[in-house]
């Protein structure tokens, strides 16, 4: 499965009028953000977007992933992430915590993890206990193309020093030829997914040193495309000095997409981060994602059904299926597997957490053919179809 197959994960805004309004919650539950560093010119990066939706995505289910491009058309103006957070491509910024893998921690690059370490760094952050919950509320007004994002924090334990909030829209999908992707992957290894992928050689190359990948291989996901705190900073809005336990504060964000612009799949992303004395000290605490989507039609309301966003991948599976989306209530959640006969083949249930659900469900016991996942959170419930094909 390649980069672009995420397409089938957001929804088209374009088409759809009217107003729409979601609710997501991390609950007491940590969630992971990985702000990761790319450019279209780097020839590496594709492998940082296969070792992210490869390995870290499936393994992590609580995690969230933006990507901060760099010298290219995608990237920011003033690029206020890449420079100062990453200086080595792709890179990561971990929640934004400093990492020594055994050398030496330069002054320069203290928080940029790389990409060999992304999987196993993300699982112990994952594992660790949140100070803030992070609520959000998103809503989108198709006739004015304004999203209006509101970020609450809620300090889950008494902590000291100022934390701030903040907020990013972020667009999937990005490819065709004003994006060219080059990679250093044509050659080998032979596991990677742009193995013998050539649109056109980079200039100066051939294929086999730097190719530009097919738009059909490959896409821009999680692009951020605005960081909406006051002056576009990356180190938010202050909210916070030596909350106790329970202190909550809301920050109220807005964002207008362009007149004209092809912008169609699009997330916004939430988050309470150290406000500290320099991008050292500026740790993310907590973040929320949600898809700027739940649109009917008709321009309803549609939070009811947030179920109905629920997504299953891989699909066809072998080993896992991922099921990740929005509940309708922060309420005890089943999965009940069954067969194409109708047999229960497996139930598990989880409990109460956030609204934002996501996790991994093992199904490398299952034979080939067709099941159905029903997944029943409080009194709502939604059936998907997948395959298991080894």
């Amino acid at each position: 499965m390649k980069r672009k197959i995420l397409l089938l994960a957001s929804l088209m805004m374009g088409s759809l009028a009217g107003f729409s309004q979601s609710f997501v919650s991390t609950g007491t539950q940590k969630y992971v953000l990985l702000e990761e560093g790319t450019g279209t010119w780097c020839g590496y990066c594709p492998d940082g977007s296969q070792r992210l939706q490869q390995t870290v995505e499936p393994a992590v289910p609580h995690f969230i992933t933006v990507a901060f491009h760099n010298g290219d058309p995608l990237a920011l103006p003033g690029d206020p992430f890449n420079g100062t957070f990453i200086h080595g491509f792709p890179g990561g910024a971990i929640d934004r915590l400093k990492w020594n893998h055994g050398g030496t921690i330069q002054a320069n690059d203290s928080v940029n993890d790389n990409r060999g370490y992304w999987l196993s760094d993300v699982q112990g952050v994952a594992a660790q206990s949140p100070n803030f919950q992070v609520d959000m509320t998103s809503s989108y007004n198709a006739t004015t193309r304004v999203i209006t994002i509101t970020v609450t924090g809620k300090a889950l334990a008494a902590v000291t020093g100022s934390y701030a909030i903040n907020a990013y829209i972020t667009e999937d999908s990005i490819s065709g030829a004003t994006y060219p992707q080059h990679s250093y992957m044509y050659s080998g290894p032979t596991s990677s997914w742009f193995y013998n992928q050539c649109l056109s050689a980079c200039p100066s190359y051939t294929c086999a040193q730097c190719a530009v990948l097919p738009a059909a291989v490959y896409a821009h996901m999680n692009v951020v495309r605005a960081v909406l705190a006051s002056g576009g900073s990356i180190y938010g809005d202050v909210a916070f000095t030596n909350p106790t336990v329970g202190n909550t504060q809301s920050k109220t964000y807005t964002y207008t997409i362009p007149a004209g612009s092809p912008m169609k799949f699009v997330k916004v992303v939430g988050l309470v981060q150290k406000k500290g004395t320099d991008y050292k000290d500026n740790a993310i605490q907590n973040a929320i994602a949600a898809k700027v989507s739940l649109m009917s039609p008709t321009g309803v309301n549609n939070t009811a059904n947030m179920m109905n966003e629920l997504e299953l991948y891989p699909n066809p599976a072998q080993n896992y299926i991922h099921v990740t989306g929005s509940l309708s209530a922060p309420a005890e959640t089943k999965i009940v597997i069954t067969n194409a006969a109708g047999q229960m083949i497996s139930e598990k249930i989880f409990p109460v957490g956030g609204t934002m659900f996501s996790e991994n469900i093992q199904v490398g016991e299952l034979s080939n053919g067709v099941y159905f996942m029903t997944v029943v959170n409080g009194t709502e419930k939604i059936t998907k179809r997948f395959t298991i094909e080894k």
